[in-house]
């Protein structure tokens, strides 16, 4: 969210959050939810009085819960009187009736929503897809969808091996059609996940979708969250993002709240991958440097990881750069072959 502010309220009049299960604010072990790491997150940002000199930010909070919305509107009291720019909103009521209501108005307006950050956090696996496609495409808008994937998996199965309707016409509602039962079908757990990540990224029209492995303790899946997003910076914000949970980059995080639970990834990233992804681009013909690093945002790795790699070729002496000027480097936009 440090980012994501920074990045659209340097440009932006007006920048939305919206959290469609807001919950109480705090979790019992203490915590904090969602709205209140995003409302921290801008109020401490080191930025923050340039940012909201040219901007406005807005939370809008949905939680269907009366009693939970209560809390919430106690919690977000306690952190005293907010910068006027700063709005946050609590909103009672269905999420998606309420994101409904507020496509609906602004396509009566024929106005596109302000760039926004939208956490879907669903209570179980129901997602509705034709929402989250439109939503979508009513503006500069990201998605981080919380894809209860245990849940989800189980009731696929469930709808294949009885054939039951209902299941069924819940699972057509979550991917917008009957693709699921073809398209969801290997034998491999993390496999059926990626094939449900590639399906719902199809379905919302989405140029990227970069999903985030969190394990349970007999280290399967069991939920996926995963970022929706039409925008190169956006994949490129939420890549460096995770590379800062996952190290390795391979995207598992424990579903633990236990601090002191190991980790599953080792500090420093295991870079032959990435060599030998360089090798066969550089196989085929010479790249450019910024056309490995264009190419770079299909893949898991950072830029600094590409220039670390490079780097160690050229010392190996497997790569050499050519038509440049200055150190080898991005700014000199070498042209790279195979030695």
């Amino acid at each position: 969210m440090g980012g994501w502010f920074s990045k659209l309220g340097s440009w932006s009049g007006r920048v939305a959050y919206l959290d469609t299960h807001a919950g109480r604010g705090t979790h019992r072990g203490g915590q904090l939810g969602s709205p209140l790491v995003a409302l921290r997150t801008l109020l401490a940002h080191q930025h923050r009085e340039r940012l909201l000199a040219r901007c406005e930010f807005f939370f809008n909070l949905i939680e269907k819960d009366e009693e939970n919305l209560a809390a919430l509107k106690r919690e977000i009291a306690t952190l005293g009187p907010l910068p006027p720019r700063i709005r946050v909103h609590p909103i009672a009521g269905d999420f998606s009736e309420v994101l409904q209501a507020m496509l609906d108005h602004l396509a009566s307006r024929k106005s596109e929503l302000a760039p926004a950050f939208i956490f879907v956090d669903p209570y179980g696996f129901s997602i509705p897809g034709a929402l989250l496609e439109n939503l979508m495409q009513a503006g500069r808008v990201e998605l981080f969808v919380n894809v209860m994937w245990r849940y989800l998996d189980m009731a696929i199965a469930n709808a294949k091996a009885t054939d039951s309707a209902g299941m069924a016409s819940r699972l057509d509602a979550v991917f917008q059609g009957p693709e699921w039962r073809a398209r969801i079908n290997s034998q491999d757990l993390d496999k059926r996940a990626k094939q449900a990540v590639e399906l719902l990224c199809e379905k919302l029209h989405s140029r990227w979708a970069t999903p985030i492995r969190m394990l349970g303790d007999n280290n399967q899946t069991k939920y996926l969250l995963v970022h929706f997003t039409n925008h190169d910076s956006g994949r490129e914000l939420m890549k460096d993002c995770i590379w800062k949970v996952c190290p390795q980059g391979g995207y598992f995080v424990r579903g633990r709240d236990d601090p002191a639970q190991e980790t599953l990834i080792t500090p420093t990233p295991d870079l032959a991958p990435l060599r030998d992804w360089v090798l066969k681009l550089l196989a085929s013909k010479p790249h450019r440097w910024s056309e490995l690093h264009d190419s770079l945002l299909s893949q898991d790795w950072r830029k600094p990881h590409l220039r670390r790699a490079l780097g160690t070729l050229r010392d190996e002496r497997k790569i050499v750069g050519e038509d440049y000027h200055g150190r080898f480097g991005p700014k000199s936009n070498p042209l790279i072959r195979l030695r």
